[in-house]
């Protein structure tokens, strides 16, 4: 009895324990319930759209024939610092003229520990109503990308292995416009 009633509860913390949106294939991902739930912008699971879009990112890089990135914890904070900053400042830029150690893109990924021999970043925003899913949002700014010639050759450039994504809200009205940034890496830099 005690071994069943121990049983029930190993399962039921199974059942409720997250999944990591980084240890599956995108195809896997976006069969995932929760990515295809509309959003609710007043409860945003923030990390599920980061998710999203390295997902539909690594879509990309399979659809052109690309080894997929790998994801990169110390990019991520990097990409979702930045995000949350152009929110902060109202800006649009790789450059946050704000925060003097945090301006270039290899700043703030060497401020997260990251530190790459070779690295980029893409920026993007756009505006969202009620009626998205994580998944719809994820693609509609990968294809933003996609459809700019310097930001798809960062996504398709095999020099680039990693990558983080991050983003910020800001509420417009009805209206919800969010701020994307990726951050990628090529071979990491060994540091004694």
């Amino acid at each position: 009895m005690m071994l069943a009633f121990i049983s029930f509860f190993a399962c039921l913390f199974n059942a409720v324990k997250p999944v990591n949106y980084y240890q599956v294939d995108y195809k896997n991902f976006y069969q995932l319930t929760e990515v295809n739930q509309l959003i609710d912008w007043n409860n945003l699971n923030i990390q599920l759209l980061e998710a999203a879009v390295f997902q539909c990112t690594n879509e990309q890089r399979v659809k052109y024939s690309k080894p997929v990135f790998k994801y990169a914890e110390d990019l991520n904070n990097a990409a979702t610092y930045h995000s949350g900053a152009m929110v902060k400042y109202n800006f649009f830029s790789h450059t946050n003229q704000f925060e003097k150690k945090m301006k270039a893109f290899y700043q703030r990924m060497k401020f997260f520990g990251a530190s790459f021999n070779g690295c980029a970043e893409n920026i993007a925003y756009s505006e969202y109503d009620a009626g998205y899913t994580y998944l719809e949002v994820a693609l509609s700014l990968v294809e933003l990308w996609m459809n700019s010639e310097g930001h798809r050759v960062n996504i398709l450039n095999t020099s680039y292995k990693e990558l983080g994504c991050g983003i910020s809200i800001k509420r417009l009205n009805q209206w919800e416009r969010v701020y994307a940034t990726q951050d990628f890496g090529a071979k990491r830099n060994i540091i004694p």
